[in-house]
């Protein structure tokens, strides 16, 4: 199988606040909708360990990036366990990147989220995401997942396989298809759309 990942130049994306702009219009992300969902499942974690977690992440993200486009690896040393957990999976599933990092929108319901790669596994056209955590949450990554999945098919890109790897630092991985049913995913995404939408009018 085989893919064409398109790049979306209408789409920007300002790193330093995660903001999307669409034609310079503002559009929210799928990790600022899916901010309730996020609270109740991390509500309870310290604050400073959530932006450690999410500073390695996007760290080993990069690292992934740069040695998918030019076979470089670049990363500090205490961070090459989650590399090698990701060669790992590369090879056991024989991983073929169509496209890293790819920002996407829904075309109809206007959000925005990046994908962290798009890849064919074992001839399987497959959407990935790649998580550092030590936790997992079927509940997050399903209606993640699911949210991406919609916006690529507004644009006519379809997966057949969802997945996602969960990297380790003692170079093991975790493979997680097990995610709540699509249509209910879509259903929880689509609650978030509207009471975003609901609050941005009457604020």
């Amino acid at each position: 199988m085989s893919m064409t990942i398109p790049d979306y130049p209408e789409l920007t994306f300002e790193e330093a606040s995660h903001t999307y702009r669409l034609d310079g219009f503002i559009i929210p992300s799928v990790t600022t909708l899916m901010k309730p969902l996020s609270e109740a499942y991390y509500g309870g974690i310290d604050s400073k360990l959530l932006e450690r977690a999410a500073d390695r992440g996007s760290a080993v993200h990069s690292a992934i990036d740069t040695y998918s486009r030019y076979g470089i690896i670049d990363l500090e040393p205490d961070l090459e366990g989650y590399f090698e957990a990701f060669r790992s999976w590369a090879k056991d599933f024989d991983v073929k990147p169509y496209a890293t990092e790819t920002r996407t929108y829904n075309r109809a319901l206007l959000y925005a989220g990046t994908v962290d790669m798009s890849c064919s596994e074992r001839g399987v056209d497959t959407m990935v995401d790649f998580k550092t955590t030590a936790s997992y949450s079927p509940m997050l990554c399903g209606v993640q997942l699911e949210a991406y999945c919609r916006a690529q098919e507004s644009h006519g890109i379809k997966y057949q396989n969802r997945v996602i790897i969960q990297l380790k630092k003692d170079g093991s991985y975790h493979r997680h298809d097990d995610f709540p049913p699509r249509i209910e995913c879509w259903r929880v995404f689509n609650s978030l759309l509207n009471v975003s939408g609901f609050i941005k009018k009457y604020k």
